[in-house]
């Protein structure tokens, strides 16, 4: 087998291997017997893992069965750099993990003749952003916090924070097997920008600063105040967080931020650059390769959500939520004019730099 074909393996492995099977009473079970909580359990949806929402007395938390094809190095990065953001920005609305009686922030448990390690973190309340209403103070006050994730984060080392991952838009290249699930006229499109990525923008990638990011600020990762619905109550969800380059956080998030049905599409993504360069200066190279990078990935969502849907048909619904929405805006971004898009970041930043 070639490196090639054992990389394509290892980054999806976790997309398609089953979601842990776990029921409620099973899971109100393990959280009495190892967190010392009782209440009640609430499944949540997942990608990958088996996720409960447990409320109590003693507040309310998010136990997650981690998928048993998920590399324990990279379980324990992702435990680890919560607790360093918690040390290291602990103002940030982060979910907090939350030790056993014991003292473990990942213990094992046993079901069904399977052993599965655990996280639990306290639960933000809030409303999810996608269904709050844009606007220009959220982005702004959304560009602000992933900045100061970002530096919270920027000296954390872990060896497994250098992993295959599918949704890596820095290794775009590895959807291509899945570009067959597509229709025609997307087929064209993203094969269109997977050459232009290759040839043209991940070479630059490799001159770039890098650090452990987030790497999925999508609007279902982000949480926001139910009173205000411009303060955003918490960033959650660290299970795509890896070490890349660290344009390639904004390259994510902001793809989530077109909005195509708007007189100005960019709106929303220049409010929340221009926030995110104020605390975080963008170097010129970093903004020359972002435009790229935010079609790149709404590509990648494309691709992959199809791929996924053919292989779990029952869960089609979940998996294909923001496909049209997704479509739509790439199709609008894609007919901009060349450049259009790179001058109006250096724009937005050059007026918070004022």
């Amino acid at each position: 087998m070639s490196k090639t074909d054992m990389t394509a393996m290892s980054c999806t492995d976790l997309m398609t291997t089953q979601v842990p099977e776990v029921n409620e009473r099973e899971a109100l079970e393990i959280a009495h017997q190892v967190y010392d909580i009782e209440g009640s359990v609430m499944p949540l949806n997942g990608e990958r893992d088996a996720n409960f929402l447990v409320q109590s007395k003693r507040g309310a938390y998010v136990m997650k069965f981690v998928n048993s094809a998920e590399n324990p190095g990279v379980t324990s990065f992702q435990t680890l750099a919560l607790l360093h953001i918690e040390r290291h920005g602990a103002h940030l609305p982060v979910p907090r993990v939350l030790a056993t009686r014991t003292g473990k922030f990942e213990p094992k448990v046993s079901l069904r003749e399977q052993t599965f390690t655990l996280r639990t973190v306290s639960y933000l309340d809030g409303i999810s952003q996608n269904l709050g209403k844009p606007s220009v103070t959220l982005m702004r006050e959304l560009g602000t916090t992933l900045a100061e994730v970002n530096l919270a984060l920027k000296d954390f080392k872990h060896p497994a924070a250098h992993r295959n991952l599918l949704w890596d838009v820095g290794h775009a290249e590895r959807v291509r097997p899945y570009v067959d699930c597509l229709e025609t006229d997307q087929q064209r499109l993203v094969s269109y920008l997977l050459d232009r990525y290759e040839h043209h923008v991940k070479p630059q990638l490799a001159t770039l600063r890098a650090q452990v990011i987030h790497n999925d600020l999508n609007p279902h990762n982000v949480v926001l105040d139910r009173k205000t619905v411009t303060r955003v109550a918490a960033i959650i969800d660290f299970g795509d967080a890896l070490h890349a380059p660290l344009i390639n956080e904004l390259g994510t998030a902001l793809s989530y931020q077109f909005d195509a049905g708007a007189t100005d599409p960019l709106w929303q993504i220049k409010a929340f650059v221009g926030a995110y360069n104020a605390q975080i200066p963008l170097q010129p190279d970093e903004l020359n390769v972002l435009g790229d990078l935010i079609a790149m990935r709404m590509a990648m969502a494309i691709t992959i959500a199809q791929w996924r849907a053919s292989l779990y048909p029952e869960n089609r619904a979940y998996v294909l939520r923001n496909l049209r929405t997704t479509w739509r805006n790439l199709q609008c971004l894609s007919a901009m004019p060349e450049g259009t898009l790179v001058e109006s970041l250096i724009n937005a930043c050059r007026r918070e730099d004022l």
